[in-house]
């Protein structure tokens, strides 16, 4: 049966995990997960861990599931919701956004609510120019006061996302989805098109972990954690990157565009015979692809796993997104089903490879 990447986004995303709340898209993910490997672990932080193949050497793909989001801080006597967010926001995209705070673990555990605007009639012109600090921001839910509220199970240290879900852009024949954080679970759905590549012959030479990892969005906690304890000999993370879009112009993203295929970075944070691996590979497969030049840190789980322990073979593809860190990202279907297959292509040539951490240069003779 041909792997549906759009169900498997569907699945993934329908369940929210705003970083340190990734209950329910854990289960999802073990889930997925079970249907190709030969084990699956969370670990203490809530990094879930996929192993198939053999070998003394292991390659690590990394990619987080944790979501942006916020966390109600406060409820005041009128009913209204203080917030703070989670990760990255911009308050001009988080002003307006309908969103879902959550009340307990279950699918359908949840309040609607809406971060309230001020109209633009009751606005000055010059009030109009400025972001709404979060700080001035509330979560309307209907509640009547803070009683009303705590009876809805409204309370301090709620999650709460975006109320947006997956569907695909214009009439659908483009191959475009819009949906809320696509980085990076959009990753992970990547991960489970390269399980089922690999299916039928596992790779032997190498062990391969495909990580799920936690806590990206607040300093790459789960990268850290996972990357110590596998101690892999060679390790890719799999995340978004900045796309061509309006008002975003080519030179300032490195011309990437939305479905031309993943982007293979290059840069000191990168081992270049790694780098020039997956180049090698998708060249050969006819995999398309794109490069991107990352002068310093590249502010993905790749920068952790680089020096996790004594160091380690590192690389990082991407997946072409506009709008990031919205509640309206954008993403290619073919982009994240060509990043599974050259994640499994390159796992596949790691097998044959020889590269070595340390490589003795010189020794003096006696």
């Amino acid at each position: 049966m041909t792997l549906d990447l759009f169900e498997v986004l569907r699945d993934l995303m329908e369940a929210p995990a705003v970083t340190g709340f990734e209950e329910q898209r854990r289960k999802r993910i073990i889930e997925q997960f079970s249907k190709y490997c030969d084990r699956v672990s969370v670990d203490v932080i809530g990094n879930v861990i996929g192993t198939i193949g053999g070998g003394e050497r292991s390659v690590m793909l990394a990619g987080h599931y944790d979501q942006l989001g916020f966390m109600v801080g406060h409820i005041d006597e009128k009913g209204y919701a203080h917030f703070s967010p989670v990760g990255g926001w911009d308050p001009r995209v988080a002003y307006g956004t309908r969103v879902r705070i959550w009340v307990g673990d279950e699918p359908d555990a949840y309040v609607t609510g809406v971060i309230g605007t001020r109209p633009a009639h009751l606005t000055e012109p010059k009030e109009r120019e400025k972001a709404v600090p979060f700080k001035d921001m509330r979560i309307d839910f209907a509640a009547k006061d803070r009683k009303e509220a705590e009876e809805l199970g409204v309370r301090v240290g709620c999650p709460v996302t975006p109320d947006s879900t997956l569907a695909r852009l214009g009439s659908g024949g483009g191959g475009l989805v819009v949906g809320p954080a696509f980085d990076d679970v959009c990753a992970v759905a990547a991960f489970i098109k390269t399980l089922d590549e690999l299916r039928a012959e596992p790779p032997q030479g190498v062990k391969l972990h495909v990580v799920a990892t936690v806590q990206e969005e607040i300093g790459l906690r789960g990268a850290t954690v996972s990357g110590y304890n596998l101690n892999p000999w060679c390790a890719i993370a799999a995340d978004v990157t900045h796309a061509v879009a309006p008002g975003v112009e080519a030179s300032r993203v490195g011309d990437i565009h939305l479905g031309k295929g993943p982007v293979v970075a290059v840069g000191a944070n990168f081992t270049k015979a790694l780098w020039e691996i997956m180049e090698r590979e998708a060249e050969a497969r006819g995999i398309p692809h794109q490069r991107q030049g990352v002068p310093s840190r590249s502010g993905t789980d790749a920068w952790a796993l680089q020096v996790v322990r004594g160091g380690t073979i590192s690389g990082l593809v991407s997946i072409p997104n506009r709008y990031m860190h919205s509640p309206n990202e954008v993403i290619s279907l073919s982009d994240l089903e060509n990043t599974g297959l050259l994640l499994a292509a390159t796992v596949r040539a790691l097998e044959e490879s020889d590269l070595e951490h340390t490589v003795e240069v010189f020794r003096r003779g006696s």
